[in-house]
């Protein structure tokens, strides 16, 4: 029988971590760490606002007959979120607390900031299509959590327009046998 796998959303503090299935939905990324957050990011006169980082997890929740492998991340390499967002990533092995300013801006999303991170440094998200994937390690022969995770993270400078911005999808991807 094949896998079934649901894509969270972690948030909370390290000691109770919410976990929320986003799979059917949408995971909307704000100043606040919530699994659907709604707050807005400001734009900024200067520099540059950041959303709370946002920590994305696989689930599987029917047993895959052998193994579940080679778990991808990727988007269609098109920025739709608008003028002046722009959005980065960051494979981790832990979690890390979104923190930040509620309601102004998160920090800045880096190995030093995000201890769990699996990499030195974050890479622009669209730069990861499906002909150069980010790959996050891991596998599965059973349920539960499995793989590294994938942490985005929305900014906003000077140039964006206030309002609501664009909507943009990511795949998650793995192999089966």
């Amino acid at each position: 029988m094949a896998a079934t796998v649901q894509l969270r959303k972690l948030t909370g503090v390290n000691s109770s971590i919410t976990s929320t299935n986003v799979t059917a939905g949408s995971a909307r990324l704000g100043t606040s760490d919530e699994a659907t957050s709604a707050s807005s990011i400001p734009v900024p006169t200067s520099g540059s606002n950041y959303s709370y980082w946002a920590t994305f997890q696989l689930n599987c929740t029917t047993a895959p007959d052998n193994s579940l492998t080679n778990i991808f991340f990727y988007t269609d390499g098109t920025n739709s979120l608008g003028t002046g967002i722009d959005a980065i990533v960051i494979p981790a092995s832990g979690y890390a607390s979104a923190v930040g300013t509620l309601g102004t801006s998160g920090s800045l999303l880096n190995a030093a900031n995000y201890t769990g991170s699996a990499c030195a440094a974050t890479s622009p998200m669209f730069l990861y299509t499906s002909a150069c994937k980010l790959t996050l390690t891991g596998s599965t022969a059973t349920t539960g959590s499995f793989g590294n995770r994938a942490v985005v993270q929305f900014n906003v400078i000077s140039t964006a327009v206030a309002g609501n911005s664009g909507e943009d999808s990511v795949t998650f991807a793995w192999d089966e046998s």
